[in-house]
């Protein structure tokens, strides 16, 4: 098993995950083999990359000379931010991958891995286009998110009562995910997501979901939301999820 003092924090650019890919001189190879898991926000561009690099080199030999001459294999895996930085500071994985950021506990527990910043996403909150919301409001506050997403507005027209009455369909990720860990810290704060929520897998399972579904609402990766034709999101007390405001 290859072994890796290198632990990715954030990756959304292909060019950056396959810079990290490649940075493991330091390594101990056995079987040829390096595990990297995490995060599902970056699960494809990451696992994008990890294909080229084994495409261009073959063996880690012709990545580095030092390396041993046994065949590049990388694996890409995800089960969210949580397993990705445990992972990686029990061994299970060489690289974990978090779309969030560390916790104090977690520097600690990581020893000699290292963090690196190679890119940054925001969470936004998105409805499909044929939503009720989607028309009626272009910004939403952190209260009515608190609201909408504990289950204290159960249907639109508890949000206004211009709206129909149509149930509001909650999809969220697992616990484990950044982007829960986002929204529990910055919007909920006490209070806990409603227990009749539609927990999703992964982010590529949420935006399908997302997209099919003309009453649903989650929060989601900005980039996957912005490169959707079938989301809306919003803006969040004033702010755009957008590039300069990251």
């Amino acid at each position: 098993m290859l072994k890796v003092a290198v632990r990715s924090k954030l990756a959304v650019a292909a060019i950056a995950a396959a810079t990290l890919l490649s940075a493991t001189s330091v390594v101990r190879a056995e079987n040829g083999a390096l595990r990297v898991g995490g995060s599902t926000t970056l699960v494809p561009v990451v696992a994008n990359a990890a294909m080229a690099f084994m495409d261009s080199f073959k063996s880690w030999q012709r990545a580095d000379a030092a390396l041993p001459d046994t065949q590049l294999v990388i694996y890409v895996t995800g089960g969210g931010s949580g397993f990705g930085i445990k992972s990686a500071i029990n061994g299970t994985l060489d690289i974990g991958m978090a779309s969030r950021e560390l916790k104090d506990s977690e520097k600690d527990a990581l020893g000699v891995h290292q963090a690196y910043l190679v890119g940054k996403d925001a969470v936004a909150i998105a409805v499909q286009v044929d939503n009720p919301l989607a028309k009626l409001k272009q910004n939403l506050t952190s209260d009515e998110l608190r609201k909408i997403f504990s289950g204290e507005y159960r249907t639109y027209r508890d949000i206004n009562g211009s709206l129909p009455a149509q149930e509001i369909v909650l999809l969220v990720r697992d616990a484990g995910a950044g982007s829960a860990e986002i929204l529990q810290d910055k919007i909920m704060g006490k209070a806990q997501v409603a227990p009749n929520a539609l927990q999703m897998p992964s982010q590529g399972a949420l935006l399908k979901k997302l997209e099919s579904n003309p009453n649903a609402i989650a929060y989601i990766s900005a980039g996957l939301g912005g490169e959707s034709g079938h989301l809306v999101t919003f803006a969040l007390n004033g702010v755009e999820p957008s590039h300069p405001t990251w």
